[in-house]
């Protein structure tokens, strides 16, 4: 497969991972109802660690020490990531909450720029600008007042920078479903652990409707989700793999019009088209296979 292709199967990859992490959001409000939070990272990780071990066994016929310290690093990092993320919602809306998550398209590259002198390109620092500007149109008020929930959100998506850039860095040096879905494992046990010393009960959903969402987050969202990450890191660089994932909010707003009747505001139309705008600035060209290459 040409270089171009490759790029361009990673993009998809990345956006479908990204199409189905739209209705995360709405699934892990509703199932926080039954669930405490801690209980609920636990169930959902194992879960999906457990339908993706029973698909790909075979592949785990070669697992080594290092794809599981990798896969260790980058389960901490989505720990973290994804506590933070939940933390923060109780504190803030949820459009304030998706709009923090999309700075991972600000982050990496900075990040990069530090501890790899990897500089962004000005067409990837216009495609940034067009794309935030679009979120900010979709998620947030025209009077933006930044509150502790803000602030923890910002926390979640500095840490999913640093699990993004891992990601790329380990999917050229081991297996990408193993190590995607391994990950999930580790998430898991810091997940019973915090359960167990943090909270009172631990318990399992009570209703169809809670066993439907608990099943989506973790198969789609985990397995398949996580999945679709390892394999596009593989393709396309992490700030580039962020910038899609700022898209992130377009497919909340669908999702919650498509599964809970919430309406969409001609200023949330205008945000999409512009965010989308701003994913289509960036054109692959031979350079940008020079930085899928991890330093």
């Amino acid at each position: 497969m040409s270089v171009k292709r490759e790029l361009y199967l990673g993009d998809l990859m990345m956006l479908a991972a990204t199409v189905i992490w739209g209705a995360m959001t709405v699934f892990s409000k509703q199932i926080l109802a039954e669930l405490d939070m801690f209980n609920m990272i636990a169930l959902r990780f194992l879960i999906g660690f457990a339908v993706c071990l029973a698909v790909f066994h075979r592949r785990y016929r070669g697992l080594d020490r290092v794809t599981v310290r990798h896969s260790a690093v980058l389960g901490v990092l989505l720990f973290v990531s994804y506590l933070f993320m939940v933390w923060g919602c109780k504190y803030t809306s949820a459009s304030n909450a998706g709009f923090m998550m999309s700075l991972t398209s600000v982050f990496i590259p900075v990040i990069l720029r530090v501890t790899q002198h990897r500089a962004p390109s000005l067409r990837l620092v216009a495609s940034i600008a067009v794309t935030l500007t679009g979120v900010g149109l979709m998620c947030l008020s025209r009077v933006v007042k930044p509150n502790i929930g803000d602030l923890i959100c910002v926390g979640s998506a500095f840490a999913y920078s640093f699990q993004m850039i891992y990601t790329e860095k380990y999917a050229h040096k081991n297996d990408p479903v193993v190590l995607g879905t391994l990950q999930l494992l580790f998430v898991s046990i810091l997940g019973f652990i915090c359960s167990f010393v943090f909270e009172s009960r631990f318990i399992l959903p009570q209703s169809t409707a809670g066993w439907v969402q608990l099943l989506y987050l973790a198969v789609m969202c985990g397995g398949a989700g996580f999945i679709l990450q390892t394999g596009a890191e593989k393709r396309i660089p992490s700030s580039h793999a962020s910038l899609i994932y700022a898209t992130q909010p377009v497919f909340v707003a669908l999702s919650a019009f498509l599964l809970m009747g919430e309406s969409i505001t001609l200023r949330q139309i205008v945000g999409i088209v512009v965010v989308f705008i701003g994913v289509l600035i960036v054109e692959y060209k031979r350079e940008a296979a020079e930085e899928t290459s991890v330093a």
